[in-house]
């Protein structure tokens, strides 16, 4: 026998075997996984008070690929993921959709502004409001999902390029709600939208979960995280063992549904000019969310510190705490602030 053939037969197996694995640990349908703790499925859009406990378990992990969802540790559930524009000011809250996101980016952009960029995969509202212009920012973070969709409503001429070359599936396709002025009134509907042809679900972006970790036994208590970024102030009170956060001390809501987050991490990064002003002349900033820099991790009431590393923009992020160990997340839904 030659030493291709042997190769090929061991090839063979190996494939075989990684197939029973995987076959044997998923689900048609999007259940939680178990730990030593029961945990709540996932469920569409709340239209009450989100409940207090927290929803996906996890087990403990290392900084291997993870078996559970990558964006919330909870079971994976083979959804599309689909990242949203969404604008931050006075003149667009209350903000709708924005309570069923996995996790919700927050961005400088020009002028001191900031907008959101919620993540979803769990669940998909039907309503998501008002959204705004793409930036160069999330062409850099986006690639680490894979291939995700982008929902997002025009993009300044010095962007499409890149927009438009970029690993990103994109819809711009929303429409207007008659309640609201213009521009910040377009909406998608992102429980439609998910139904597009050939989305595809995220990969690995670095996040790790677990319910019990170490570091939160010693870690400072922290239960009003306060952070700037650009000229918005952000608060996370940490109430019923979750954290509800605001914006210039406005609380965020989703219609009557106050928006609830079981992590707040804050990634110290740096902005740079974008070669471009809007049109009231202010400079646009990009962003820069590869390199390594200072974090913050609040979960449980606590402050752990921490690096961060990411080698390229379709690369995951490499989370550390304070003694070099990969950084755990609560299980459930997390706020990302670049914070330049």
């Amino acid at each position: 026998m030659s030493s291709t053939t042997q190769r090929r037969r061991v090839l063979t197996a190996g494939v075989a075997a990684l197939t029973l694995t995987i076959a044997g640990c998923s689900s048609g349908r999007p259940t939680t996984a178990t730990s030593s703790s029961t945990a709540t499925s996932t469920s569409p859009v709340q239209t009450s008070a989100p409940s207090t406990k927290t929803s996906p378990s996890a087990t403990s992990s290392t900084s291997a690929v993870p078996s559970v969802d990558p964006l919330t540790g909870g079971r994976k559930n083979g959804n599309p993921v689909i990242a949203v524009k969404l604008e931050n000011t006075a003149a667009a809250m209350p903000q709708r959709g924005l309570s069923a996101a996995d996790l919700v980016f927050v961005e400088e952009v020009e002028g001191s502004l900031t907008r959101l960029m919620p993540i979803y995969q769990s669940s998909y509202p039907q309503r998501v409001e008002p959204v705004r212009s793409a930036r160069s920012t999330d062409i850099d973070i986006l690639p680490m999902f894979g291939h995700p969709l982008l929902v997002y409503s025009g993009v300044a001429s010095q962007v499409r390029p890149k927009l438009t070359k970029a690993p990103i599936r994109l819809n711009s396709n929303g429409s207007r709600d008659k309640s609201r002025v213009a521009p910040h009134n377009v909406y998608f509907d992102v429980q439609a939208v998910a139904k597009q042809r050939g989305l595809s679900t995220s990969g690995d972006i670095g996040l790790r979960f677990a319910t019990s970790y170490a570091a939160v036994t010693n870690a400072a208590k922290q239960e009003k995280p306060d952070v700037r970024v650009g000229g918005d102030r952000f608060t996370f009170a940490y109430q019923g063992g979750r954290y509800l956060p605001s914006w210039n001390g406005r609380p965020y809501t989703d219609g009557a549904t106050r928006v609830m987050a079981d992590n707040v991490l804050v990634l110290a990064t740096k902005a740079v000019p974008d070669s471009y002003k809007d049109p009231a002349g202010n400079p646009v900033y990009k962003t820069v969310s590869t390199g390594s820099g200072k974090l913050s991790l609040y979960r449980n009431g606590k402050q752990i510190s921490g690096t961060w590393s990411r080698t390229a923009t379709d690369q995951p992020f490499v989370l550390r705490d304070a003694s070099g160990n990969q950084l755990q997340l609560a299980p459930g839904k997390t706020w990302i602030l670049l914070q330049n």
